[in-house]
């Protein structure tokens, strides 16, 4: 096999000059990344060192072309940063009608952006060609072209809710944040680490080749991580102090920890994770996070530090341990106070990976803060604060975690304890957070589900076992909702009562009756609305049915599967009329299910403003309440 791998920077495969470009083939799927992953690989590469290393590309010859390459690997990471290249380039475009007025460019500021705007146009489209260097699937690929022609001079036109176009006006977004970015100087520090980053290019002859080596990759061991590094770190200074085999069965209870399931592996990601959340916790003292590159250098001098003056660092570590896996949810850890835990299991279901450092302090100082019974109502107003950052994406997940630090810092330096912590974290938590109005208008105005389909799948289980009512579960019927048939597959998913997808004529109808042709763009505009939305373990049956089927009604039958509201299952409703508390709002007022007959844009709308007024009362910052 013709095998040839080097290591390139971004500025590499996507040249000033030159008529390198990639395109992706037909089997792969469309972009694809969501808004925090875009934001973890930003943050990567603004805070690791120059030239850090973002992972592979895998790449075979393009049948039609000598220059080009098809993209078996990597796709989703080289368009992200061809966008952020993007976001660079419109910012500083933009630069000047940001100005205040009277203000003006210096000479220096105007050179920088003339030159970043000239190498992101050569780097982004083929000067030979006129065409984008990278070559999208259909329908991105229209998307992608028109927004790059932006650099010509062009308008980048409207798209809706394309996923495509909504990613990118995140990432230019976060270039235009002032905070961060108040100055061209300041933006092209961030290009010049930008195109260092470095990945490294395989390059096979075809396409059998190609999925061989995606094969192996993705099968075979990673490289020495940091956990595997200070593994020989501890052992070799707590050895010292110790046998070398009371050492490595110390390591071993430290490791297993981070074992996902009893007896497996150690997850070195989770380890990782550990690790730099207890420096910046427990030991930095600092207001900025460590990054993966340094944490070793950090590591090696607290270890020595502390078994110099005889202290087993590894077992205050194991410790802490046992706390992250509470807090991370590693594996079956459960923390001993079951309404804490319930707590603890609702927030990581909200991604709040950026709170892990608060968690980790205010656990492991508890009983010294004196606010072992102000846990269950801390862990409250982060679920709070987690629904509605989730929702209207204010803050954003970078600034997040620099304000956690914050808070561990000010309430160590202010000495507070028992409610003042609280106290001073709920009105920290509020302050971040958008208000009311701000909050009620993104829930009517904004899908939800594409937005974050985690969050969205929290609301509604939540709500349900909360709204007022008979439930639908029972002894004989108990709650599944956390339920999961596989592993990566729950038994409830969110049902969208208007559809996914392409439309049948029936629900085209029924959202735009007098024309077919605006049918998806209304579809767009309400289809992840909350209103639209409920739960149901027939996801995978309901799909595009239609809300009642007319020409084939349902008559009694004890299966019948032909439209979403009466789909039956062994004589039990399983569709819309199954009784969850949700479905309860599905008919208008005084209206019974079984009586209504369609399902539109309107009933949407209204479905969406009683979900408002759910969603405000449960998830409003109000100090004397708790879920």
């Amino acid at each position: 096999m013709q095998i040839s791998s080097e290591s390139k920077n971004l500025s590499e495969l996507l040249p000033i000059t030159g008529n390198a470009g990639y395109v992706i083939p037909e089997y792969q799927r469309n972009y694809s990344w969501k808004e925090e992953q875009i934001e973890q690989l930003f943050n990567d590469i603004a805070e690791e060192d120059p030239g850090y290393y973002v992972g592979n590309l895998l790449v075979t010859n393009h049948r039609d072309s000598n220059d080009d390459c098809d993209v078996i690997d990597g796709q989703q990471r080289l368009t992200t940063m061809s966008l952020f290249l993007l976001g660079i380039w419109e910012c500083l475009n933009d630069w000047n009608s940001t100005l205040s007025e009277g203000s003006s460019l210096d000479e220096n500021d105007s050179e920088i952006i003339f030159g970043l705007k000239r190498d992101i146009k050569r780097q982004l489209i083929n000067e030979k060609t006129k065409k984008p260097r990278i070559c999208l699937l259909e329908p991105d690929k229209e998307i992608y072209d028109a927004m790059l022609g932006i650099v010509n001079g062009k308008t980048k036109g409207r798209w809706g809710n394309r996923s495509l176009p909504k990613r990118y006006h995140f990432i230019y977004n976060l270039f235009t944040d002032r905070t961060r970015f108040d100055t061209p100087q300041a933006i092209n520090d961030y290009y010049q680490k930008l195109v260092s980053a470095t990945t490294l290019k395989i390059s096979v002859p075809d396409l059998s080749e190609a999925f061989t080596v995606f094969s192996s990759l993705n099968s075979k061991g990673l490289p020495l991580t940091l956990v595997d590094l200070l593994k020989g770190e501890f052992l070799a200074a707590a050895k010292k102090n110790s046998d070398k085999n009371s050492a490595v069965e110390c390591w071993s209870t430290f490791s297993s920890i981070f074992s996902e399931n009893e007896g497996s592996d150690p997850n070195a990601t989770l380890a990782m994770q550990f690790f730099v959340n207890n420096f910046d916790a427990l030991e930095s003292g600092g207001k900025q996070s460590i990054t993966k590159s340094k944490a070793l250098k950090k590591y090696q001098k607290l270890i020595s530090e502390h078994y110099r003056s005889g202290e087993d660092y590894l077992q205050v570590l194991t410790d802490r341990a046992h706390v992250f896996a509470y807090i991370a949810r590693i594996g079956n850890n459960v923390y001993p106070d079951g309404n804490v835990d319930d707590r603890l299991q609702k927030l990581n279901k909200l991604e709040s990976s950026q709170a892990y450092p608060l968690l980790l302090f205010l656990f492991c100082n508890a009983k010294k803060l004196d606010i072992v019974g102000q846990l269950s109502y801390i862990l409250d107003v982060l679920i709070k604060f987690y629904v509605r950052r989730n929702i209207t994406l204010v803050p954003k997940s970078s600034n997040i975690r620099a304000k956690m630090l914050d808070f561990i810092r000010t309430i160590d330096e202010r000495g507070l304890t028992g409610e003042e912590v609280s106290s001073y974290i709920f009105s920290g938590l509020k302050d971040m957070s958008e208000s009311d109005d701000h909050f009620a208008d993104t829930i009517l105005k904004d899908g939800m589900y594409d937005k974050n389909a985690k969050t969205t799948r929290f609301l509604l289980i939540d709500l349900e076992r909360n709204l007022p009512g008979n439930s639908f579960f029972n002894k004989s019927n108990p709650d599944t909702l956390d339920e999961y048939v596989k592993k990566s597959q729950p038994r409830w998913t969110i049902e969208h009562i208007l559809p996914e997808g392409p439309l049948p004529d029936y629900w085209k109808d029924v959202i735009s009756p007098n024309d077919r042709e605006q049918a998806e763009a209304v579809q767009r505009q309400y289809v992840h609305l909350i209103g639209n939305l409920t739960l149901s373990p027939y996801n995978a049956n309901l799909k595009q049915l239609p809300f009642v089927n007319e020409d084939q009604p349902f008559q009694g039958e004890d299966n019948y599967c032909r439209s979403k509201r009466d789909f039956r299952d062994n004589g039990d409703f399983v569709g819309l009329r199954e009784g969850l508390r949700l479905n309860s709002s599905i008919p208008s007022e005084g209206e019974k299910i079984e009586d209504k007959t369609t399902w539109t844009t309107d009933d949407i709308v209204r479905r969406t403003e009683w979900f408002k007024d759910l969603i405000l009362d449960r998830y409003g910052f109000t100090e004397d309440t708790q879920n």
